[in-house]
């Protein structure tokens, strides 16, 4: 039966090749690769280097591109806690918006630096690096086309960004106010940084001056207000205070904006803080680890899950006077006005709901939140809700800082990124990445002083305009669309180098190895896991419109650790050397993972991407969606025929396994005269790693969202950040009831079946 079925679907699948056609046409450059092979003589001299270090099996003692040096030690050397303590303090000594002119200032200081680093000559005047966007300029200097050395510069693109003008809040009992919110972050005198904080607000947020009855909905996921319905408990025209958690803060606003809400308050409940409150005992920051009762979450809520990057020019580059939607047209802004506050001002707001609707609790019991001396209610409340907010949209510019350290192979590029701007200090988020950064890029440029060259082309990328919706990124992925089809092979995304005691990781599955390996190098402790990337951070277009093996890694809070501010005014220098990493040894630790991970993908014969694992995770993700189906009552096809499709890519990928093996062994010992053979077979191995994950891409793109493009994995509708697999499929059960069901498995299937036959053919 097994043996029947699959026969049938190879048959059907030969009709569905226009399903994975136009990843074949646009991912899979074969004109490239032959003009490769008419300059094979040159090729064999860069390769001759590979043969006796090409084993698949392990990437030590491989980096030594005719040095006489082991480069992998050689760079081990150089990251150090001291420097980049000093770095973290250069950047976070003021608030650094993106598009502001800190921001700016920002990115020529990193112009200057990474160009120092990498022993570039002095850079007297850093904005003559920078360009704009879209020019002939820019694609020089990204494809090297006047000059094969190092480089770096800045592409300036234009985009939507908004500045706050006015905010309050107060509670009305008849025309008279009870209480009014205090709207700014404390300043404390034991963390200087925090009298200069800015203002708190949430990103692309709509103006709006609106009064209504108080309602508490919990975390503010689109089923907590399904369920407050249920319950008779009516939002429509009420200002809905929710808790940060769960989802996405923008799908938070989105959920109350179609639920009929007319404002929105959101707040950091102590229990997302873990074991460390002040409830049980600790103190709050500067003195202790605990939330300080003043800090305040600011964040863009745009919806994210719909499209990232600016929201005037989605699937398109921001360049400047590019057409744009109107503000109309781009569904991703909010209409409702929406406000950050503090967990001090959301309980004297809650207390004003005790004993009014219902018991937060026989709602749901993940409803309430966890504030000392406090029963949750949903409200409404007796009183009036005054929330009052403007801000003003502007265009405004922003700098992606780029450095380029060419190899001997430029059609395998390995990009590390991390984004530059912060809504505050950004001490962990983002500027302990960007400090890692600096070491990783001094170590480079100190294995160039000593002649190395590797043998991809690695590129360093400082993002900008991330905090208002993955903007730099998400431009640089639209703008850079044959590029990144024809050179990019793997990408490595820093955020939060540091913000808790864990090191995580998520990641494509042909990256799980080479994570766990650099981290069980540079770490006495193993990760424990290595989810699957959905979206929250600039890796988003690389995974989701791309289809490239993505990496994203840092050390995250636990229960038990200090309370990170997150986007926070108290996210500053002073919090991270007094509890978030007192002594940057996993800042140190993260720089050597960076950097090592970085090496291992640029110097061996094979690129590190495995396959075989690649298959093992979508097994894994179809018993999870077999879980789903059994659950749900409505009518559904019979999804069988997803696992016999995964079981061809499974064999395939063993298949191309063992030839990789076979063709590493040939390398090892090959002899002159077969050697032209045998790179011709290392440029088809690496040729198949790099664009297959890229067969899993619809041209048409995900439901109500064709932006994302990724069959495999993507942020959910309704999560923003956390990853859904076979998201076509299992979103139009769980969301869809069924709808569009069997279109979503039959081009699951022509994918899995278009990805095993490119590997075989």
């Amino acid at each position: 039966m097994q043996a029947s079925k699959q026969a049938a679907f190879h048959a059907e699948m030969a009709k569905e090749q226009d399903m994975y056609a136009y990843v074949k046409q646009e991912s899979i450059p074969r004109s490239r690769y032959r003009a490769a092979l008419l300059g094979l003589a040159a090729a064999c001299l860069l390769f001759w280097q590979l043969v006796m270090h090409a084993s698949s099996s392990t990437y030590m003692n491989t980096c030594h591109s005719g040095t006489d040096f082991d480069v992998e030690s050689a760079f081990l050397q150089i990251p150090r806690a001291a420097n980049i303590r000093a770095a973290l303090k250069r950047y976070t000594a003021i608030p650094h918006l993106a598009g502001d002119r800190a921001d700016l200032l920002s990115a020529e200081r990193n112009i200057e630096e990474w160009s120092a680093l990498l022993g570039l000559p002095n850079v007297e005047n850093a904005t003559q690096q920078i360009v704009d966007a879209g020019t002939h300029a820019s694609r020089d200097l990204m494809e090297g086309k006047h000059e094969a050395k190092a480089r770096v510069w800045a592409d300036t693109y234009s985009v939507w960004l908004d500045e706050p003008q006015h905010a309050s809040l107060a509670l009305f009992d008849g025309e008279e106010p009870v209480w009014e919110a205090k709207l700014a972050e404390d300043v404390l005198e034991d963390d200087p940084y925090s009298a200069h904080g800015v203002p708190p607000f949430h990103g692309f947020a709509a103006s709006g001056n609106v009064r209504g009855e108080l309602v508490f909905v919990g975390a503010g996921r689109k089923s907590d207000f399904d369920m407050l319905a249920e319950h008779g408990i009516d939002v429509r025209g009420k200002i809905v205070l929710l808790r940060y958690g769960h989802v996405f803060r923008g799908l938070k606003v989105r959920a109350a904006q179609e639920a009929g809400a007319a404002g929105v308050l959101i707040y950091s409940d102590p229990l997302e803080d873990g074991k460390v409150t002040e409830a049980n005992g600790y103190e709050p920051y500067p003195q202790g680890p605990a939330r300080h009762p003043s800090s305040i979450e600011r964040g863009s809520v745009t919806a994210l899950s719909l499209y990232p990057g600016d929201p005037s020019t989605p699937g398109w580059p921001s360049y400047r006077n590019t057409t744009r939607l109107s503000l109309e047209e781009a569904d991703v802004m909010p209409r409702i006005p929406s406000l950050p506050i503090s967990y001090r001002n959301a309980q004297s707001l809650l207390q004003k709901l005790e004993g009014r609707g219902k018991r937060a609790a026989e709602i749901h019991d993940q409803m309430p939140g966890a504030l000392p001396n406090l029963t949750y209610w949903t409200g409404p409340s007796t009183e009036c809700v005054h929330l009052d907010t403007k801000s003003e949209l502007h265009t405004r510019d922003i700098w992606n800082v780029y450095a380029v350290i060419p190899g001997e192979l430029d059609d395998e590029r390995i990009v590390l990124g991390n984004h530059r701007d912060a809504w505050t200090f950004g001490a962990a988020d983002p500027s302990s990445g960007t400090a890692i950064f600096h070491d990783i890029v001094r170590g480079f440029g100190a294995l160039l002083a000593k002649g190395w060259r590797p043998k991809r082309t690695i590129v360093l990328a400082s993002w900008d305009g991330e905090e208002s919706g993955l903007m730099g990124s998400t431009e640089f992925g639209e703008d850079f669309v044959a590029h990144i089809r024809d050179k990019v092979a793997m990408y490595v995304n820093v955020d939060m180098a540091v913000s808790g005691s864990k090191l995580s990781a998520r990641a494509s599955p042909s990256l799980q190895a080479l994570t766990q390996g650099a981290v069980r190098d540079t770490y006495a402790t193993p990760l424990e896991e290595i989810r699957p990337l959905g979206s929250g951070s600039d890796f988003t277009v690389f995974v989701q419109r791309h289809g490239i093996a993505s990496a994203d890694i840092g050390f995250k809070r636990t229960s038990e650790d200090p309370v990170y501010h997150y986007h926070s005014n108290y996210d500053s220098f002073t919090w991270m050397e007094t509890f978030g990493d007192p002594g940057f040894t996993r800042h140190e630790v993260m720089a050597k993972t960076v950097g090592l991970m970085a090496l291992r993908a640029a110097q061996p014969a094979f690129l590190p991407l495995d396959l075989v694992a690649f298959g093992d995770a979508l097994q894994e993700y179809y018993t999870k969606l077999t879980e789903i189906a059994a659950k749900s009552d409505v009518a559904l096809p019979d999804l069988q025929d997803i696992e016999l499709g995964i079981d061809e890519v499974r064999r395939a990928a063993a298949t191309f396994a063992e030839y990789r093996t076979s063709v590493a062994h040939a390398l090892e010992t090959v002899h002159a005269k077969a050697l032209p053979t045998t790179l011709r077979a290392v440029q088809e191995v690496n040729t198949k790693l790099k664009q297959f994950e890229r067969i899993f891409l619809s041209e048409h793109g995900l439901e109500y969202r064709p932006w994302y493009r990724n069959l495999v994995v993507a942020p959910g509708r309704w999560l923003g950040y956390g990853a859904t697999t076979f998201p076509g499929v299992t979103e139009s059960i769980t969301l869809d009831g069924g709808n569009g069901t069997a279109y979503e498995v039959k081009r699951l299937i022509a994918a899995l079946y278009g990805a095993a036959h490119w590997l075989k053919s």
